[in-house]
């Protein structure tokens, strides 16, 4: 999975500190957590909601699929449905959203198509291992066929149907978002036409259901930004090496794209029970000065200043699987201090 721990990077300081302007006023900030790998209780999210709302940020995304884990009820697997540490209920989903709406905070759904499904597409194999065989990639087993494969498509379209059924906020009518993946993906690149039909034909699906539909921008080509459905918006964490894919945040504007920064240098983070006090001082100081959210991770400069209004947020990164033995406390101990420097830089 992508990730990077900043406090090892810092000798690449380039800007002593950086400062919101009045341009930066409509810019949404969130936070993201990877429920997927590590179990957060719902007292622990809702101490992240506060901390979003005490700051005035906007939006909370939860990644709760990956190849670890899916991390929240579903009816479609029947040894689902009584609580336990590997997944939120729906219950505990909608007290979650109930609350952070309440404190003027929108919660984003965060699934991951075509990889990053080992999880899923193992809760799938255990219901119906036909099913399965129809639906799964010759590249990997946490990839779903997206060469053309309809049956794939309607089981994708399944999930994030009751995702979004799941997530639905009125308040945030027309506002709404969700993460669909798109990052990562084998074979991807190589296939490229077959990846982004693949991504349109669920995007679309999304969008019917009044979410705006997002994906990572990684395993976008230059040739697959041309028939890429606009009603995407982008999580640019990185600029690809390969020069195929290497586009850049200018390059998404081009094409009139919304764009948000997932920077994987200045907004990654992965707790650890490695971690003293003095590093999460350190790390909340870096962040401080690292991040803006108009600097974006180029190959050869992390901290690239891009100006252009289709800019539109960014959002502080928490990736689990260094945490697996960490208690609810000490996440949220590393979290909030790192959580408040991002909102005040």
């Amino acid at each position: 999975m992508k990730f990077i721990f900043a406090l090892v990077i810092t000798f690449l300081f380039s800007t002593a500190f950086s400062f919101k302007d009045v341009s930066a006023e409509s810019i949404q900030e969130g936070v993201s957590v990877d429920i997927a790998r590590k179990e957060y209780s719902l007292e622990s999210l809702k101490q992240i909601v506060d901390t979003i709302h005490e700051n005035n940020g906007q939006y909370l995304q939860l990644h709760f699929s990956d190849d670890e884990n899916y991390a929240i009820e579903s009816d479609y697997f029947s040894h689902q449905g009584i609580p336990n540490e590997n997944y939120l209920t729906k219950a505990e989903i909608k007290s979650l959203i109930a609350y952070s709406n309440e404190l003027n905070v929108m919660v984003v759904p965060d699934i991951d198509f075509p990889s990053h499904s080992k999880a899923l597409l193992s809760l799938i194999k255990n219901e119906d291992k036909d099913l399965y065989n129809q639906i799964i990639s010759d590249y990997s087993d946490n990839t779903f066929d997206f060469f053309s494969n309809d049956k794939a498509l309607a089981i994708s379209k399944r999930h994030i149907g009751e995702i979004t059924t799941l997530f639905n906020q009125p308040k945030y009518n027309g506002q709404q978002r969700i993460v669909l993946g798109g990052d990562e993906v084998p074979g991807g690149g190589a296939y490229q036409s077959d990846f982004i039909s693949y991504m349109n034909n669920i995007g679309s699906y999304a969008a019917g259901q009044g979410y705006e539909p997002q994906m990572w921008n990684d395993m976008i080509s230059h040739e697959g930004i041309k028939s890429l459905n606009d009603t995407f918006s982008i999580l640019y964490w990185k600029q690809n090496e390969n020069s195929k894919s290497d586009l850049t945040v200018e390059d998404f504007a081009e094409y009139d794209f919304k764009i948000y920064n997932y920077n994987f240098y200045s907004l990654y983070f992965l707790p650890s029970n490695q971690f003293t006090n003095a590093d999460i001082e350190e790390q909340a100081d870096y962040i401080s000065w690292a991040y803006a959210y108009n600097k974006f991770f180029y190959t050869n400069e992390p901290y690239q200043e891009v100006d252009s209004d289709n800019v539109k947020g960014s959002a502080l990164s928490f990736w689990g699987e260094d945490a697996l033995n960490m208690s609810q406390t000490e996440l949220i101990n590393q979290e909030i201090p790192l959580i408040k420097a991002y909102f005040s830089s």
